[in-house]
């Protein structure tokens, strides 16, 4: 059986949720298949709590997707509620109401068609496109063949991009690498000393960081199901914590597991950064990437094994002290979370799977500084702005070197990450066209340690459903796509591009600020939007303009500010005893509105452009024209001339 359809997303993780709602809503026919019976990946898995350091920082999908989780706790309990005091504006929520809230944003997409239980078996590439993919359906073991005119990769583990024979990575590189300064072997208390200790030679291996489940636990009784002996017990796993417990590093439950809230008692349970013994399983996901199912799913159940293990370790061992035991009995699984799977997420937590080698790797110096700036390097392809501190999780158990406080590759930049750019070409793959690949994105070990968040993936993979849109219609690859055009349609969908402190991103002038943010106009957070713009930055936004597409025709501004009309008699007059040039504008160094109003004059006249006219200030006086009012200008001038083009 063969069908067809114009894109195909494989993998419904939030990364590829976000592609096929982008795709379907610019008219494509797109299809959406997941391997598993489960979509929503992390966050309808457990994962309550998204990462994100600054949720202003994010636009689009995620912030469409945090409305309705606000939204639904609103309608449900009200507005003064707990529930809705405790979902921190949409930010936390149960696994149950994630799942909800993508079901019904996914069925509001008459063009999108889900499809579970679909493996992937192959894909055919033909003249360096990938033209075809094979899958077998579960349960019936139905092989069938798609075709598609744009693919997307939304796994965690980057396996279609795999099977195209798209080049990656795994494991981590040396810090000299890619000059990265934490990269390689490490071991960092994580505690706010950040203190490196011996051994921290940051050679590159093959290791990857630990998987794990994030479990929704309760303390409620009414809600709570008892926690059981997994079928597998092995209780040499945890026995290193007697030890912990004796010495006081570990004094209850919460020192072993990370347990956090979310609204309706529940909670998001996580690895603790503190505990050498905790639900993280370093070493044992090594084989996981490669593996084929039979593999793979002998590793998710070792882990799901010891994670149950640990919870009944944790609540019942004997050689604990009884006060511990009885504290942690305290917690049990959600009884309704996750009823059809014993009460346990059926998503593994996949951390870091392939990294697709793409037309830019993402490197940890992407998200700090740049040297000789107040902010993070520029990206003029920017089409998602990340925002989450630079981490990674263990790749080692415990060992003598972490002098019982750090697992080695366990590690948290939070002190030096900053807001960031990511550019469009981290999920475009070399040599292969016809793919595009927003999770398993392209970036080093420790570039992926902050763009792996949910939030970053799902906005990654509506920027891939836009561009898979615009491929298709333009008949360009998606590495040739002109980057100024999708940034345009970006924004256009309240995507953000660029993050600045003090504007309002959904504005006309918000957006025209981000734009010029990925053209390097600005040098640190703050553009100073409503601020007098001097006349020498509006003519350097010009000079730069005219290099982009849709600039080249643009004029320069008036040399001089005493332009009189037409019809004015300009004599009696002696320009050379005038001011000379150089020194009137160091006197008088802003661009003024009669400038402004005569330079929009000439682009509509001469360019055929419709630009809003300008008149000068009302008083008589030159007045002034504003950072935020120029720039609007401007990209309304270019985005114009490149759609008519």
């Amino acid at each position: 059986m063969n069908k067809h359809c114009e894109v195909l997303v494989y993998g419904s993780t939030p990364g590829g949720i976000g592609a096929a709602i982008a795709a379907a809503r610019r008219g494509r026919q797109t299809v959406l298949l997941e391997p598993t019976g489960h979509i929503g990946g992390l966050m309808t898995s457990g994962l309550g709590r998204t990462d994100i350091n600054w949720p202003e920082a994010s636009g689009a999908i995620y912030q469409e997707f945090m409305a309705k989780v606000l939204g639904y706790y609103t309608e449900h309990y009200g507005a003064g509620s707990p529930q809705v005091t405790d979902c921190k504006k949409g930010m936390f929520f149960e696994p149950s109401v994630a799942l909800k809230l993508f079901r019904e944003m996914l069925a509001g997409e008459p063009l999108l068609t889900v499809i579970c239980g679909q493996q992937l078996q192959s894909a055919e590439v033909v003249n360096g496109r990938l033209a075809a993919i094979s899958v077998i359906s579960a349960p019936d073991k139905e092989r069938c063949g798609w075709t598609a005119a744009a693919f997307i990769d939304g796994t965690y583990e980057g396996d279609l991009a795999a099977a195209a024979g798209v080049p990656y990575a795994t494991g981590r590189e040396s810090r000299d690498e890619w000059n990265e300064e934490y990269a390689g072997k490490l071991y960092m208390n994580f505690d706010k000393s950040k203190e490196v200790f011996p051994g921290s030679t940051g050679e590159g291996d093959a290791r990857i960081q630990a998987y794990n489940y994030r479990l929704c636990l309760t303390d409620v009784p009414e809600n709570r199901a008892a926690v059981y002996k997994p079928a597998v017990y092995i209780r040499e796993d945890y026995t290193s914590l007697l030890d912990d417990v004796a010495a006081g590093r570990v004094k209850s439950i919460r020192d072993v597991l990370n347990i956090l809230p979310v609204p309706n008692g529940k909670t998001d349970s996580n690895n603790h950064h503190y505990c050498m013994c905790s639900s993280d399983l370093p070493e044992e996901n090594s084989g996981y990437l490669e593996g084929d199912e039979a593999a793979r799913e002998r590793i998710r159940i070792r882990h799901k094994h010891y994670l149950q293990g640990l919870l009944w370790f944790l609540q019942n061992d004997e050689e604990l002290p009884a006060a511990f035991s009885e504290d942690a009995r305290r917690y049990g699984y959600a009884a309704d979370e996750f009823v059809d799977n014993g009460y346990f997420p059926p998503q593994i937590y996949v951390r870091e799977g392939r990294r697709i080698l793409g037309e830019y790797v993402f490197t940890e110096n992407d998200a700090r500084l740049a040297p000789g700036l107040n902010r993070t390097p520029v990206h003029a392809d920017s089409v998602v702005v990340g925002s989450y501190a630079i981490d990674s999780h263990a790749t080692r158990k415990r060992e003598p070197e972490g002098h019982n406080v750090a697992l080695e590759g366990f590690l948290g930049l939070g002190w030096i990450t900053e807001i960031y750019q990511v550019p469009y070409g981290v999920m475009v793959p070399q040599q292969v066209d016809g793919l595009l690949v927003p999770v398993a994105v392209s970036a080093t070990h420790m570039g992926l340690g902050t763009i792996r968040m949910e939030p970053c993936w799902m906005q990654l993979g509506f920027a891939a459903g836009v561009a898979a849109d615009m491929s298709i219609t333009s008949g360009l690859a998606e590495r040739r796509l002109p980057i100024d055009l999708l940034q345009d349609e970006l924004l256009d969908q309240n995507q953000m591009i660029s993050f600045f402190e003090d504007i309002d991103p959904l504005t006309a002038e918000g957006k025209a600020i981000q734009y010029f943010g990925t053209k390097g106009v600005f040098t640190d957070y703050k553009a100073h939007p409503h601020t007098p713009l001097p006349a020498a930055t509006a003519s350097a936004i010009l000079a730069l303009a005219r290099l982009l597409p849709g600039g080249r025709r643009i004029p320069a501004l008036p040399a001089s500010d005493s332009i009189l009309p037409v019809g004015t008699d300009m004599g009696p007059r002696l320009p050379t005893s005038e001011p000379a040039p150089a020194e009137y504008w160091k006197e008088h160094p802003l661009l003024t509105r009669n400038m402004l109003s005569r330079w929009l004059r000439t682009v509509n006249t001469q360019l055929d452009a419709v630009l809003p006219a300008v008149e000068p200030a009302a008083d008589g006086s030159r007045g002034v024209v504003t950072t935020g009012e120029f720039c609007h200008y401007v990209y309304t001038l270019l985005k114009s001339s490149r759609k008519n083009s």
